[in-house]
């Protein structure tokens, strides 16, 4: 079984994302960073989702979750291991502070 998929896009190449296979023949598009984008979906619709959206989330609002409360941050590094974002949340303690995520999910890294 196939671990994982690179996707890149059509046009130029560049790498955009993943999918990884689910059960009931579905897939999930991950970001760059490995972050899930969109559900579970046909092949195609996954391969698409990345090629429309994958490097535009890069430049999305983000929320990070720090101690008890969601900041609003922006990412400033991504690979598949380890995301940096720095707080741009203008009444956080912690404005201007940048966090190392390793391999974040929803629980802790989600789009605002």
């Amino acid at each position: 079984m196939i671990e994982h998929q690179t996707v890149y896009r059509a046009d130029d190449g560049e790498h955009v994302g993943y999918v990884v296979p689910l059960r009931d023949a579905h897939w999930q598009a991950l970001t760059v960073f490995g972050y899930p984008l969109g559900g579970p979906a046909a092949f195609d619709d996954s391969v698409a989702l990345l090629e429309a959206e994958g490097l535009a989330v890069l430049a999305d609002r983000w929320s990070v979750k720090h101690g008890d409360e969601w900041l609003a941050c922006r990412l400033v590094e991504t690979s598949p291991e380890v995301v940096v974002v720095q707080i741009n949340d203008f009444g956080a303690e912690d404005f201007g502070r940048q966090i190392t995520l390793k391999s974040p999910g929803p629980e802790v890294l989600k789009r605002a």
